[in-house]
């Protein structure tokens, strides 16, 4: 468990502690997080501080239905720069894109998959669960009741919902999900996630503004490579290959020319922070596969072509090394969880 996130962010925290009813000082005094730096850009919390935080609040949370009445709350102007971002984009699919470009601004912890099949487009979640807020239906709850207040707020009313899923075990009463999401909602599912009308990817949205969009564009670009510088060379390393897996050269050569400098200088740098491009290289390629691996529907040959393989023999040989069986059977057990 590593990495960094903005200070910007804690106003929102803040703001969900607030609602918890936990003591807020005490809160941030117990993740070691300086009231200095709340709100700050160019100040950093670590993921470490930020599982603190959550866990604390969660677990202290009177309300048995926090992480919903969390989430139905939530509106694009509740996540700081990506919201705004996202809201002045001039449909929801490229909101949905620049979701997945800029996450790590305010989820660095969660990965998204976007699948669009016929009629159909759905957005899936996993995460980190080496953070113990992540491993809570309150988590869950928070993540996809989110996804749905984005969507609605963004497309100005509906969005088209036609199912939700959601990981833990269904509660004994499910009406609150009923009266909020309005769909069919399918829990013990692998994954978070929610199911629309793939229609709705190209509606214009309300408060798109491409000016305005662009400058935010350059914004957010600043703030990812400070992010970045902050986590080091490995960090700056991850989040090109990130970025890059699927969709460009991910080889050691088109990487370090991007940083500038040769592969032997960056490999060096990377053996002074502890790891090897090799090593880094696997551990997206591990994340990505198992993110694809827990959704609905899986191509093996096309997964191990996005994750830059020769063949799929190459990616069952990493993959058997990564988890210790074949894809198929993580797939089989993911989704029987």
């Amino acid at each position: 468990m590593n990495g960094l996130l903005p200070a910007s962010i804690l106003p929102g925290l803040l703001e969900t502690a607030l609602k918890s009813r936990v003591n807020v000082q005490s809160l941030f005094d117990s993740a070691g997080i300086d009231a200095d730096i709340v709100g700050r850009a160019d100040r950093f919390i670590s993921l470490e501080q930020l599982d603190t935080l959550l866990s604390t609040a969660f677990g202290m949370a009177e309300d048995p239905w926090f992480g919903l009445s969390v989430g139905r709350e939530n509106h694009y102007g509740n996540l700081d720069l990506l919201g705004n971002l996202m809201a002045t984009a001039d449909t929801l699919g490229e909101a949905m894109d620049l979701l997945l470009r800029y996450k790590d601004l305010l989820v660095p912890y969660l990965y998204f998959d976007l699948d669009v099949s016929g009629d159909l487009a759905r957005i899936t979640s996993t995460s980190d669960e080496s953070l113990n807020f992540t491993r809570t239906r309150t988590h869950n709850e928070v993540v996809v009741a989110t996804m749905v207040s984005i969507g609605r707020s963004l497309l100005g009313g509906d969005m088209g919902l036609r199912r939700v899923m959601l990981r833990h075990q269904p509660p004994a009463d499910p009406q609150p999900y009923r009266e909020f999401f309005r769909v069919p909602v399918e829990c013990g599912r692998s994954c978070n996630g929610v199911e629309f009308d793939r229609g709705r990817l190209d509606v214009a949205l309300p408060t798109a503004f491409p000016k305005y969009n662009q400058r935010l564009r350059r914004l957010a670009e600043q703030q990812l490579m400070e992010l970045n510088r902050a986590r080091g060379v490995a960090g700056q390393v991850l989040a090109m290959l990130t970025e890059r897996l699927g969709r460009e050269e991910i080889g050691i050569t088109a990487i370090a020319a991007q940083l500038h400098v040769t592969p032997r200088t960056l490999q060096r740098r990377l053996r002074r922070e502890g790891t090897t491009y090799a090593r880094l290289r696997d551990r997206v390629r591990h994340e990505r596969a198992c993110s694809r691996l827990s959704g609905e529907r899986c191509d093996m040959e096309e997964l191990a072509r996005a994750l830059g393989f020769s063949d799929t023999a190459n990616f069952y040989h990493a993959f058997r090394r990564w988890e210790g069986c074949a894809p198929g059977a993580y797939r089989r057990r993911i989704r029987e969880q």
